[in-house]
């Protein structure tokens, strides 16, 4: 009854009461303006001082066993000794557009709306390092490789400023002081300050096709989201997803893959910028991964839904700038078969064959849109923007026709092609990392720890015995009548440990 009132509360009120409380940019120390475009594929939501009558930020009151509550004393676990599992609700939101994040049972699952607009952006091996407040630096002419500033790069520089919130991020054409030292600095993955955790890394040399889902830090979703990228499902990088970098801790501080419910696709449009035409994408042909990313924005974190693609039958996807730093490491590595050209509209199989222009199809390429997102015929009520920002790189231009799409550790050249792609907002993975196919999973011994089980029966007795007339009159008895209790053992072929979590660190 409490989890229905619960649910029911969700859809009925939630979205009002969102409306009524977003987080305050008091702490921002960039102007209201610079804030207004920051929402790249999804602006954030106007904010309002007025106080909600719950708190938003934890539906649970604090109390993610809610649910036991109403018992005294409150119990750990279940009858059968498994340990109960917290549980958690959030939200978040752009453009006044919610998707609901839950976790159940270890289950977490993210719905939104339907057929949502991706951007395509490809990370070039780099990360980005901001220096702290204070700092002195390094020259701007330094050899960053060069032995004595590697003390100066590790303390004084980072990829992320949490205690410097906005003003931690630097505008590309700031990037160096009056004093002839660098704000910023850019170092290959193979640099001796990431002591070489990423030194025998596989080539970065596909792109992720992501969008905006939250506001900054996340706030109505943040106590969910804590918890589900502690727990051994996250920070998992696929094969893909590795191609495209998501397991560089520095760019992506979380990561959380994620696959879509049965019904849910991605989509690529067939037809041209304005003649749109999305049809389902085949992934087992052109494959994909989808993961829920947190990574810095402007020095806050966002969560960014993304997917990477490739397909089987062609290097569509592939890319890696031949020049710079990390190119110039991939190739002492002895990699040589990279592929340096850019195809601007990689090519999707499709899940039916497909009528175009040209004839039925079954594999097309991706044509984006000039929008700035197909849900959003209105960027003018956020402020300026609506137009496809045409090229990668950092967005921090936006609305001028010189910014990117994403982020400055992106090519420049791999364009985003806004909405080439769309995706069903409907995803789940498990967190304990294992799936409910399992024969061996939630069984009932698992609380016991023993592959037998006595089951302690009241009132013992003979059951099953027929007393319909019918039965009676004939003679008939009951063949699965039998004898049962005081106690009946049970002997399980498998014994594993039951479905357990890990605790958040506070």
């Amino acid at each position: 009854m409490m989890m229905k009132t619960i649910l029911t509360w969700l859809t009925g009120f939630q979205i009002i009461l969102a409306a009524l409380s977003q987080v305050s940019y008091a702490n921002s120390q960039l102007s209201a303006d610079f804030l207004s475009k920051i929402g790249k594929c999804s602006a954030p939501n106007r904010i309002l001082a007025t106080t909600p009558p719950v708190d938003l930020t934890d539906l649970t009151g604090g109390d993610p066993f809610y649910y036991t509550s109403n018992q005294t004393p409150r119990p750990s676990t279940t009858h059968s000794k498994i340990p109960h599992l917290p549980v958690y609700f959030g939200y978040m939101s752009t453009n006044n557009t919610y998707r609901f994040v839950n976790i159940v049972e270890q289950v977490f699952t993210m719905i939104g709306e339907g057929k949502h607009g991706l951007w395509r952006v490809q990370d070039n091996g780099m990360i980005r390092e901001y220096r702290k407040a204070g700092a002195k630096g390094i020259p701007q002419n330094a050899d960053i490789f060069d032995k004595k500033y590697l003390t100066t790069l590790t303390e004084s520089y980072s990829h992320y400023l949490p205690d410097e919130s906005w003003s931690g991020y630097k505008l590309p054409q700031d990037k160096v002081d009056e004093s002839g030292y660098l704000k910023y600095i850019d170092l290959p993955i193979n640099h001796p300050k990431y002591q070489s955790r990423y030194d025998s890394h596989q080539p970065i040399d596909l792109p992720h096709w992501y969008c905006t889902m939250s506001d900054f830090q996340f706030p109505y979703a943040k106590k969910a989201m804590e918890f589900a990228f502690t727990q051994p499902a996250a920070n998992k990088a696929g094969p893909l997803g590795k191609r495209a970098g998501l397991d560089i801790n520095e760019n992506y501080t979380n990561i959380l893959r994620l696959k879509l419910f049965e019904d849910a696709r991605t989509w690529v449009n067939t037809g041209t910028a304005n003649e749109v035409d999305w049809q389902a994408i085949d992934t087992n042909k052109t494959k994909a991964e989808f993961y829920l990313v947190e990574r810095p924005f402007f020095n806050e974190k966002y969560l960014f839904l993304t997917a990477v693609f490739d397909n089987k039958t062609n290097q569509d996807f592939s890319y890696i700038r031949p020049n710079g730093p990390y190119y110039e490491h991939l190739v002492a590595s002895g990699e040589r078969r990279l592929k340096t050209q850019v195809t601007q509209q990689p090519r999707f199989h499709l899940a039916n064959a497909h009528r175009t222009q040209t004839g039925k199809k079954k594999i097309v390429s991706a044509t984006g849109t000039h929008l700035y997102g197909v849900h959003h015929p209105d960027r003018a009520a956020f402020n300026g923007g609506g137009a496809c920002p045409m090229k990668g790189g950092d967005w921090a231009e936006y609305p001028k026709t010189s910014g990117g799409a994403g982020w400055p550790t992106n090519y420049e050249e791999v364009t985003p092609l806004c909405d080439a792609v769309l995706i069903d907002i409907k995803l789940t993975t498990n967190l304990d990392g294992e799936t409910w196919n399992d024969p061996t999973k939630y069984l009932g011994n698992a609380g016991h720890g023993s592959l037998t089980v006595d089951y302690k029966i009241n009132p013992e007795g003979f059951y099953g015995e027929f007393v319909d007339p019918y039965h009676v009159k004939r003679g008939v008895t009951n063949p699965a009548a039998t004898y049962i209790g005081p106690v009946e053992t049970l002997h399980y072929k498998t014994v594993r440990e039951p479905v357990r979590y890990t605790p958040v660190k506070q």
